[in-house]
């Protein structure tokens, strides 16, 4: 192997020529150097171990194609077999001017075939168009695949549309569900090597459909766009590409997803078409045998709305838009209000409930600066009670599942009372009962190191999950809270009151408290009394309430303790 020294080589493009023939080499390098920085090879044996080292590097092959060890037709054999070859160019130069040998040189992927005896103007001619189509191809062609990306995909679309104007279309976005994960687990080149076998899948199915377009968006994202009669047509394609996939030999879990958009408006932004589908295909996330989703308004309004509360999010907390409310809690025996929980709203001109944005705080993080911003709150609560002389009932706060993997969130909680002077006996800490779940022995240390520092640990919707015994055996908790949901109507009622009882006896023997949530009726509070319950909250004794309003009650229940003989 030569190499050619350029002045301005590593700057320029580089042309490998492939000739067994020295002499013609150099009068090919002769032609090309003025333009191009020169690698020579003189066999296709040569000429592959070079690509595999500097293909990124080369722009173009000029091949010659009689040659000992391996000749231009086999070296042409094993380049179309190599997808990372597909947007490098070959021109076949030869002595002869055979046309036979010319339609066999294009039929395995030649891009051009020029004589050696020609001009230099037309050798140059013929190497620069090459190139120069070649980087068309890389723009409209998927690097990895061969199909389509994503600009000359959403061009195609745009055509089929405009030129079948009133037929039906659909809109797909199509992925591999967990594609990072296998990709992580795997490497990149098994993540390549299903990518390549997936669009390979959808080639073939859609070729068969023989209508539409399709291609690779990025990632492991593709698009289709096909015209339908009826909605069976669209399904039949997907499952037609599935069992192609399940074809792939693959030791690990491959599911995918699809979003389907039906297509109303043809002169729609394809790009905003993409959008909708992909919305679509969001909803499959998570939900188990769920792999299609048809886009609705309602789903698009939906994601509309959750991306405003995401835009508001950090305005809304400078802003203190975020008000802390109290829900208190009542002892049964006294019949007394007894501490609360601290419930945030946002009021932003309207009433945001927490179901509407705390689960997309929870996915985006942000939920861990809001708990902040409320245990602060309650914490500036709970030092004006304590330095107007008053000895306030605790107050619980919610830790959310993501504090939990937040290495500062231990720490921060414990500076935060120390700031505010707090006994942390007087901020209860919540956690539910699905967190347990997740990591035990994460949680475990947590619980621990929190109780060492003088927490209250409550476990919130006990019974909700399927580990509640165990946590019980392996996490030091303090007090147990239960939703009276166990106490619903109808033909389950009965044996609902013997869980909350058994519940109930279970805690006392463990001599941890039992808090009974969301009682909302007379009957409820006198079935509790009379198995012992510690506490209950819920809308019967009292609503959520602003702090002037909870102040009033706790204070309004100090004057009458003070009044009583």
């Amino acid at each position: 192997m030569f190499q050619g020294t350029g002045a301005c080589m590593g700057r320029r493009k580089y042309v490998l020529i492939v000739d067994d023939c020295q002499q013609d080499r150099m009068a090919v390098a002769d032609v090309l150097r003025s333009d191009y920085d020169i690698l020579e090879a003189c066999n296709g044996k040569q000429a592959l171990e070079i690509l595999s080292r500097k293909r990124a590097q080369i722009s173009l092959i000029m091949l010659d194609l009689m040659m000992p060890v391996m000749d231009g037709y086999e070296f042409l054999e094993m380049y179309r077999k190599r997808k990372e070859y597909s947007y490098l160019p070959v021109v076949v130069c030869t002595t002869e001017d055979d046309p036979e040998r010319e339609q066999k040189s294009l039929e395995l992927g030649a891009w051009d075939f020029v004589l050696k005896n020609s001009s230099p103007g037309i050798m140059r001619l013929r190497a620069g168009n090459a190139i120069e189509k070649s980087k068309v191809r890389f723009l409209e062609y998927d690097f990895l695949t061969g199909i389509y990306g994503q600009q000359k995909f959403y061009q195609a679309t745009r055509e089929l549309l405009d030129q079948r104007a009133g037929a039906n279309f659909a809109f797909i976005h199509f992925d591999i569900d967990r594609f990072r994960i296998i990709n992580t687990l795997y490497g990149s080149k098994e993540g390549d090597r299903l990518i390549h076998f997936v669009a390979g899948a959808i080639r073939k199915v859609m070729t068969a459909y023989g209508r539409g377009t399709y291609g690779r968006l990025g990632g492991d994202v593709f698009g289709m766009c096909v015209p339908y009669e009826d909605g069976a047509t669209i399904y039949h394609i997907l499952e037609g590409i599935r069992a192609e996939i399940r074809k792939h030999s693959v030791h690990y879990y491959l599911e995918t997803c699809a979003g389907i958009y039906l297509v109303d408006d043809p002169d729609m932004e394809v790009a905003a078409m993409h959008d909708n589908a992909e919305i679509a295909a969001a909803q499959c996330k998570g939900q188990y045998m769920v792999h299609d989703v048809l886009y609705t308004e309602e789903i698009g309004q939906k994601v509309l709305r959750e991306q405003h509360i995401i835009d508001e999010m950090d305005a809304a907390l400078a802003e203190q838009q975020f008000i802390v409310y109290f829900q208190p809690k009542y002892q049964l025996k006294k019949m007394a209000p007894y501490g609360a929980e601290a419930l945030v709203r946002w009021k932003n001109g309207e009433i945001v409930l927490p179901n509407e944005f705390i689960p997309i705080f929870e996915r985006n993080g942000f939920i861990t600066k809001l708990d902040y911003y409320v245990w602060e709150k309650v914490c500036q609560f709970i030092d004006s009670e304590l330095s107007q002389g008053r000895n306030p009932a605790p107050i619980s706060v919610n830790v959310s599942r993501v504090n939990l993997y937040n290495p500062d969130f231990m720490d921060s909680l414990i500076d935060l009372i120390h700031r505010y002077h707090i006994p942390p006996h007087y901020l209860n800490l919540e956690l539910t009962e699905s967190v347990f779940s997740e990591d035990a022995e994460l949680i475990q240390r947590a619980v621990n190191y929190l109780h060492d520092a003088g927490f209250t640990i409550l476990m919130d919707d006990f019974g909700s999950g399927y580990s509640s015994l165990n946590i019980l055996k392996d996490v030091d908790l303090d007090v147990l809270k239960i939703d009276m949901k166990f106490f619903s109507k109808g033909n389950t009622a009965e044996k609902g009151a013997k869980i909350i009882e058994a519940v109930i006896r279970m805690a006392e023997s463990l001599d941890m408290m039992v808090i009974a949530e969301g009682v909302e009726e007379k009957h409820q509070e006198h079935f509790l009394n009379d198995l012992g319950c510690d506490y209950i909250q819920g809308y019967y004794f009292g609503r959520p309430m602003s702090q002037d309003q909870y102040e009033k009650l706790t204070n309004h229940e100090e004057e009458e303790q003070r009044d009583m003989p």
